[in-house]
């Protein structure tokens, strides 16, 4: 079996800069670098991440820990955020991994300490007090969390400012005069933020369930058309019910937008750009803000600072009229 040794002497190169090379600890030069990566890969010498943590460094590796990245097939936002931070770390020459969550989170996060191969996780879909937040800071495990919970400690994150987000949608539709609107959401609650924003408005809401499909957008559209609803404008916080819903609105006689404007808060700009019909949003830059959370992580693990102030990081957006937003239309 191929040791550290062995590739230190192929390289013509001390163990320890071969240490250096696998954990990141000190810089060493791209050329001694590169002569001891091209030893590794001729000798077959099978390192691993926990090694460099032995050889008294961080693995150059962060662990994305992800709830549901397989349950909402029709939403292409999670892609979307696991590309932004492998984008990110690989800027500093670090490498992710996907560790899916089952149901007991803390298995999950016992197994991944355990395995101890990973120099710093991301948290993502937590949960209100999420337990894998109290594990990982127990342990002293850097982390970052792709959003934001209530867990009674401060923690680094990078999530949307979504007061401002909903402040921007609302406000736009209440300067055109809309005063009841619809919210498309899968559940039958409406952000406790958003009806705040709505009431100091002065701004009625009204929830529209559905699942985050095309299909569930064209159901709502069809049951809509069937219904007497006196809203004049909605707020979708889905992505894929949105588009359906849109495509699916002239079919059901809803004009957007005379009958009903539409602004999306939860959608990447490539979906609202080229869905049939043009779609408004605050826009949600999901890749260009899982990015900079990677490199927050990368940050974090390199300079294994104890105690250091926590990084906060809150993303807006842009809203981007693209149509589909006009004066209310009067109902009689």
């Amino acid at each position: 079996m191929t040791t550290r040794a062995d590739v230190a002497k192929l390289a013509g190169v001390s163990e320890s800069t071969v240490s250096y090379v696998l954990s990141g600890k000190r810089p060493i030069s791209e050329k001694t670098r590169a002569r001891v990566l091209s030893a590794i890969e001729q000798s077959g010498y099978k390192s691993n991440y926990a090694a460099s943590v032995l050889a008294g460094g961080s693995p150059r590796l962060v662990t994305m820990m992800i709830s549901n990245l397989f349950t909402t097939p029709a939403s292409r936002i999670n892609g979307a955020l696991v590309d932004g931070i492998v984008d990110g770390v690989k800027e500093s020459g670090f490498h992710s991994v996907i560790w899916p969550v089952s149901n007991d989170d803390d298995s999950d996060v016992d197994l991944l300490l355990k395995s101890n191969f990973s120099g710093g996780v991301i948290l993502m879909n937590v949960k209100e007090n999420d337990q894998r937040l109290h594990l990982l800071n127990d342990q002293k495990i850097p982390f970052v969390v792709l959003g934001r919970t209530e867990v009674g400690f401060d923690y680094n994150y990078v999530d949307r400012d979504f007061d401002a987000v909903f402040s921007k949608a609302l406000s736009e539709l209440n300067s055109f005069g809309h005063r009841h609107v619809g919210v498309i959401k899968s559940g039958k609650d409406i952000p406790v933020l958003l009806k705040s924003i709505a009431s100091s408005l002065k701004m009625k809401l009204s929830i529209l369930d559905s699942s985050n499909t095309h299909q569930g957008g064209y159901e709502l559209a069809k049951k809509l058309s069937a219904s007497d609803f006196d809203y004049t404008a909605i707020v979708s916080l889905l992505d894929a019910a949105t588009i359906g819903f849109a495509e699916a609105s002239s079919k059901y006689s809803i004009r957007i937008p005379e009958d009903l404007s539409l602004i999306a808060l939860n959608m990447l700009e490539d979906q609202a750009e080229k869905s049939e019909a043009k779609i408004s949003t605050v826009a949600f830059e999901a890749y260009a803000m899982a990015e900079s959370c990677g490199k927050m992580m990368v940050e974090i693990i390199e300079s294994g600072l104890k105690g250091a102030s926590k990084k906060h990081e809150l993303w807006t957006g842009e809203l981007v009229n693209r149509g589909s937003i006009s004066q209310a239309k009067v109902k009689r």
